[in-house]
């Protein structure tokens, strides 16, 4: 009886302490606009995994990005960094976001977690492709695997995602095809630092749209290299991807 009613007080804390956390899954929709636009233009390649409201912490949310980030914003929606540093690393729904979007690739905006996740095109980190594991490990060994699911881009198709991290530096994706090869690394990059010849096309062929803050830059199989620029009009949204020549590859 003595050691139940320590187990009993030990789980009852264990509650309590949860409790004041005052950690709680919410949708994207409760965010405030400014929050929602800020990641709308600064992290337009990335979805919304999930949202968790705080109460006893400086940041009112967090929301973790299916590149694993997680960004911490106020009850007002302004930005205050990596919301690792508010708190640990509690999960919650799905969400979506609108502007400026990566609306170029097929998998949308999924629910889900860390290490590919319960959402219906994750990969468990355990299940990924030894092939991919095995290029990973031969050219990236200092990364690590945080994150891996399905997706379909224009043109290529069927592909598989895998984000790899390292410290201090913002996340890689990289992407194999239906056979497991390697086909290309993205990362971001500031809009006005892609090739004149890019941002020449985008002026002259898309009047009226505004063009988010980043890109994504393609480094293809080759070493050749090819840009994302996401635009938005209204509530229209485009995804344009060029050669560094300005050749056309891909829109949507």
């Amino acid at each position: 009886m003595f050691l139940l009613l320590i187990v009993t007080m030990a789980a009852l804390s264990s509650c309590n302490k949860k409790s004041e956390t005052g950690v709680t899954s919410v949708s994207v929709a409760d965010l405030p606009l400014k929050a929602s636009q800020y990641i709308d233009t600064n992290y337009p390649d990335a979805s919304v995994l999930y949202v968790v409201a705080l109460k006893q912490s400086s940041a009112s949310y967090i929301v973790t990005l299916n590149t694993t980030e997680e960004l911490a914003f106020t009850s007002v929606g302004d930005f205050l960094g990596d919301g690792a540093k508010f708190h640990g690393g509690h999960h919650g729904g799905e969400g979506d976001t609108t502007h400026c979007g990566d609306t170029i690739h097929g998998g949308g905006h999924h629910g889900g977690g860390h290490g590919g996740g319960p959402h219906e095109n994750g990969i468990p980190i355990d299940s990924l492709s030894s092939t991919i594991k095995a290029y990973i490990q031969a050219n990236f060994a200092a990364y690590t695997i945080k994150h891996a699911e399905l997706d379909s881009i224009c043109p290529e198709g069927l592909v598989t995602e895998v984000v790899i991290v390292i410290a201090g530096q913002e996340p890689v994706k990289l992407y194999f095809d239906a056979a497991k090869s390697y086909l290309l690394q993205d990362a971001r990059v500031l809009y006005t630092s892609v090739p004149q010849a890019v941002q020449s096309y985008i002026t002259a062929n898309y009047h009226g749209y505004s063009t988010c803050n980043r890109a994504t830059k393609y480094t293809m199989a080759d070493n050749s290299l090819q840009f994302l620029i996401y635009l938005h009009l209204n509530q229209t949204r485009k995804v344009v991807r060029l050669k560094a020549d300005d050749t056309l590859v891909c829109e949507k």
